[in-house]
């Protein structure tokens, strides 16, 4: 069996690293049915070679190859992530993590590819470890068994899902919670959505979801919001009773959030969903959804795509049984912070 070894990306190997990538995306597109087509783009190599240079380009990544008889089998490449806790990122990375994007890793396929996966995490790691980075987040294709087994079982778990389902016209008129009324925000921001924005991070700090919510990073968030709104380049939908009170919200901005091998022409995002608890299962979620996606369809939205947090059992039932389909799982890993002393009783 011959041997694996592993060194640093020089930028002679980019074009072979491509290539992998493209591959694995032809890989994924196979796998997928065939209303799920996206990132086409990404089955030739030169777009492939593109994003990989914009990603070891940051002077906070790292990136390593894998040669097996001299030629490359693999490549790992990820970013040491540094926010601070009013950052609009913040909410979604940990504030001092390492993040391997979609379009960051790729490895021949076969019964050696958990070992090729195995020795190029453990060559990013250990300087990772070194630096205090002990928060490792890697984004992986929910379409590749193989590399979901294989990061597994190097001690990674889901994080979140990014999902994605093709926006097609009703043949009916929207159904569901009856004296429910939808209301279109396009061109200004509202209150509404920044309380349902809070109530939905506060939402989510339960269990068994436990996603952290200090608030701090609110106003940027506020700030990223009301620009989309206001450029006509996000849109957003409110449900409300007869009496007017606000009983959910849709919010719409471009497909910002994904890795470029997601991204299509006329894709939308749904950045944020929001239903009260009172009126959960009652049909108020699906109405919002069904009267976007109508709105989306007859803009000549072809796409929308979304993540929800692994943990979070609602959204894990909802959005699946809308049509939306998995494309993307981030994985984590969260190494215990003793390791950087704990070597053993005469380290």
């Amino acid at each position: 069996m011959p041997s694996i070894a592993v060194r640093d990306l020089r930028p002679s190997d980019v074009p072979a690293a491509a290539a992998l990538l493209a591959a694995a995306q032809r890989r994924a597109l196979e796998s997928a049915p065939a209303s799920l087509r996206i990132g086409e783009r990404y089955l030739d190599v030169a777009p492939c070679r593109s994003v990989i240079e914009q990603l070891i380009a940051s002077p906070r990544a790292s990136a390593v190859v894998a040669e097996r008889s001299g030629a490359l089998c693999g490549f790992l490449a990820g970013e040491r992530q540094l926010f601070a806790p009013e950052d609009f990122a913040s909410i979604y990375a940990e504030p001092r993590s390492t993040n391997v994007p979609l379009h960051g890793h790729a490895v021949v396929p076969g019964p050696e590819a958990w070992r090729i996966h195995e020795e190029l995490y453990a060559a990013l790691a250990a300087p990772w470890i070194a630096d205090g980075f002990f928060v490792h987040n890697v984004a992986i294709s929910a379409l590749d068994a193989a590399g979901a087994d294989a990061w597994g079982h190097l001690g990674f778990g889901r994080k979140s899902v990014c999902a994605v389902r093709a926006v097609s016209r009703p043949a009916d008129a929207p159904r569901g919670a009856s004296g429910v009324t939808i209301e279109e925000v396009r061109g200004r921001d509202d209150e509404v959505l920044e309380a349902f924005h809070r109530r939905l991070m506060e939402f989510q700090t339960g269990s068994p979801m436990f996603w952290p919510y200090t608030g701090e990073s609110d106003a940027r968030v506020r700030s990223v919001r009301r620009d989309a709104l206001t450029s006509g380049q996000g849109f957003a939908y409110i449900a409300r009773d007869r009496a007017g009170t606000p009983l959910g919200s849709l919010l719409f901005v471009p497909s910002v959030f994904l890795s470029p091998l997601l991204v299509c022409e006329r894709m939308v995002y749904l950045w944020e969903g929001f239903v009260e608890e009172t009126r959960r299962r009652s049909g108020v979620g699906t109405l919002l959804l069904d009267h976007a996606t109508q709105c989306l369809a007859e803009r000549g939205i072809r796409w929308c795509a979304l993540h929800y947090v692994s943990g979070n059992p609602g959204g894990g039932r909802f959005w699946p049984a809308r049509g939306f389909s998995p494309v993307e799982y981030v994985m984590h890993r969260h190494v215990d912070e003793r390791i950087a002393w704990a070597k053993g009783p005469r380290a």
